[in-house]
């Protein structure tokens, strides 16, 4: 069907070309001259980087450009077919393996791996054609609102699997010490495991919740919309970059700042878009430095203060 309109639009452009042509020829050698300075004009014009439609003088440039714009929504509305149902296996073949590997393997369901390969292999088949049929429905739409629509909904899977990794990561940094505290507290010795208590660990998570509902909102915005413009398929991209790197430090036991990770990858759009905010990146920069040895003085202190006191 896109390969049907592409050779439509491209027999339609050779035809008003010479259709041009013939009204050309049929103007004076004055208007000629006069006409072609506006052409000169107009492809200049579209040469620009920041060019808009509104700009062209000349009726055949404007024609060409409504013409090119077709050709260019036709072979993006393709691409959007093709690639990205691609790039949504991917990425739940990813989420997948989080929950997988990551997840269910502390519950003894009997899997190997070759069964959570194979769990994974029909999550990605099942996303893919779903995504495919998707896109195939938005064919009336305009690209725009046909990737945010896409994107948008697939943004809700990677958040989800963002969220997941930022659990099996900042959050066991938040309990680590305290499961050691309760361990030495239960045994009477300091051992090289410690058991977590079901009521601890609800307790961390609905602290996280809490404090994602009441504080979380100036965070959110600026790394949603501050730090660079974003679009759902530049937020999908983020989060699926940030939540593969947390879960792989979370799988080598290394414990890393997701909100860190995530402002990196949202850099990273930034970058590529040529959209980044640097008077908002330096005190962001400022801070990683400053909040590490900051928080160890700090720790520092208030043990020494409950040392002296007891």
């Amino acid at each position: 069907e896109a390969e049907r309109k592409l050779k439509a639009i491209k027999k339609e452009k050779k035809a008003y070309r010479e259709e041009h042509k013939k009204a050309f020829e049929r103007l004076s050698e004055l208007q000629q001259m006069a006409y072609n300075n506006t052409m000169v004009r107009d492809a200049t014009a579209m040469n620009e980087p920041d060019f808009s439609p509104d700009e062209l003088e000349s009726d055949y440039y404007r024609k060409i450009d409504e013409i090119n714009r077709k050709r260019g929504d036709i072979a993006a509305h393709k691409a959007l077919e093709s690639w990205v149902p691609i790039i949504a296996a991917l990425g739940a073949a990813i989420i997948s393996s989080m929950l997988l590997f990551k997840g269910l393997k502390n519950i003894d369901l009997g899997l190997t791996t070759l069964h959570n390969y194979l769990i994974m292999g029909m999550i990605a088949a099942a996303v893919w054609m779903a995504t495919f049929i998707f896109a195939r429905t938005l064919k009336g739409a305009s690209l725009d609102r046909s990737t945010f629509l896409m994107f948008s909904w697939m943004q809700v899977f990677t958040a989800s699997g963002f969220a997941f990794s930022h659990g099996s990561n900042d959050i066991a940094n938040a309990i680590g010490p305290f499961a050691a505290i309760l361990d030495v507290l239960r045994t009477g010795e300091i051992g090289s495991e410690a058991a977590v208590p079901t009521v601890a660990m609800v307790t961390f998570g609905v602290a996280l919740i809490v404090g994602l509902w009441f504080i979380g909102k100036e965070v959110i915005q600026t790394v949603g919309h501050n730090l660079t413009a974003m679009h759902p398929a530049s937020g999908f991209s983020a989060e699926l970059a940030a939540a593969a790197v947390v879960m792989l430090a979370s799988t080598l036991g290394i414990p890393v700042s997701s909100t860190h990770i995530l402002i990196g990858a949202v850099l990273g759009i930034g970058l590529v878009n040529r959209q980044t905010n640097w008077g908002l990146m330096k005190p962001i920069a400022l801070a990683w430095v400053i909040t590490l040895p900051a928080a160890g003085i700090l720790s520092g202190i208030i043990f020494m203060i409950f040392n002296s006191a007891y």
